[in-house]
């Protein structure tokens, strides 16, 4: 079975910006409990990229602005991400995306964003997302359970249920 591979990003001291690092330290347990390898890359998408293999399942979980409802999830696969990143909204895929399309055009995978609310400097959520911030840990760790446990079954890319797709 292939490495399964879940990136925070994120910046921490940017308010919402830090939404997709809190959330995977907070699942972290959870995710290791069923074999995912979690890795912490905040802003450093180098460091997030040298820990990629070509043939791992990865998940990249990030704050996004997509002009949504505010704590509104994402689940986007991977490769479509790949084709259309310039019309993605976020601080930190860019690169890492754009290197990851150049070296590993054919990995599998998603781009799990957040909603943001609010981006300034702080080291706390908006009150909103921080008031949502259980149930996005549960609704992201139970999307990759599930998007997981499909690719094992089928070996293919798997359309997300009840989430917004690209």
């Amino acid at each position: 079975m292939k490495r399964i591979v879940v990136f925070g990003i994120g910046n921490l001291i940017m308010q919402d910006d830090g939404i997709g690092v809190r959330v995977v330290k907070a699942i972290q347990k959870d995710l290791t409990a069923h074999d995912i390898i979690t890795i912490i890359g905040e802003t450093d998408f180098q460091y997030c990229f040298e820990q990629i293999l070509s043939d791992d399942f990865i998940f990249i979980i990030d704050a996004m602005y997509q002009n949504k409802n505010p704590g509104n999830i994402q689940v986007i696969p991977l490769h479509e991400a790949l084709k259309n990143h310039t019309k993605l909204r976020t601080q930190h895929e860019f690169s890492l995306l754009d290197s990851i399309a150049l070296h590993y055009p054919n990995i599998q995978g998603y781009i799990i964003g957040i909603e943001v609310l609010e981006i300034g400097f702080s080291s706390e959520l908006s009150k909103f997302l921080n008031s949502c911030f259980n149930q996005t840990c549960i609704n992201i760790l139970n999307s990759i359970l599930k998007l997981t446990k499909k690719a094992a079954d089928k070996y293919v890319y798997c359309d997300p249920c009840q989430s917004d797709s690209y």
